[in-house]
């Protein structure tokens, strides 16, 4: 077995067993697998279908960049609603607390009011007490008929308490217009 046929036979032969099993993966075939990737083309059907793949991927990601698009727009309008409703929560706060502040001032004015409401009670029977005292006293010198000067003196002052009752009746009685507004 020494002739070189037979060795030529040998190698041969483990060349054809070699080419049997050759994958037309390059990886994986070596030079007989790429020959036999040449030949059949195996390989220009790997990269038709590396070529196909990339096409859908570059599909799926146009698709995804144009939901990104969507969701970004979806997003910035959202935010401008959510500022819109800050802004009118913001306002409505304002308002509450211009509310707030007015029925500050108006609880203190109703004490006030109520207070003057209380002081116009108190002082309109005592008023209209004095005012009866008064009209009797004035009664009392009109029927006397005396010019002297203690009659005169009396009258001037009795005159000058109805004056002085008048003037605060006249401004209890504003005070009584002013709270009925």
């Amino acid at each position: 077995m020494k002739s070189p046929i037979a060795w030529s036979i040998v190698l041969f032969a483990l060349w054809l067993s070699g080419c049997a099993s050759v994958s037309t993966d390059p990886r994986e075939g070596g030079l007989a697998g790429g020959i036999k990737g040449l030949s059949t083309g195996a390989y220009d059907a790997r990269i038709q279908e590396r070529e196909d793949r990339l096409a859908v991927l570059r599909q799926v990601q146009g698709e995804l960049e144009t939901e990104r698009a969507d969701l970004e727009y979806t997003k910035a309008q959202r935010k401008q609603k959510v500022a819109a409703e800050r802004a009118r929560v913001r306002r409505m706060n304002r308002d509450i607390a211009a509310l707030n502040q007015r029925v500050d001032s108006l609880s203190v004015s109703a004490n006030r009011n109520d207070q003057r409401v209380r002081t116009l009670r108190t002082r309109v029977p005592q008023i209209q007490s004095q005012s009866a005292r008064l009209q009797s006293d004035l009664d009392a010198l009109e029927g006397s008929g005396l010019g002297d000067t203690e009659a005169d003196l009396k009258r001037a002052q009795l005159e000058q308490q109805r004056a002085s009752l008048q003037s605060e009746y006249d401004l209890l009685n504003q005070m009584s217009l002013d709270l009925a507004r």
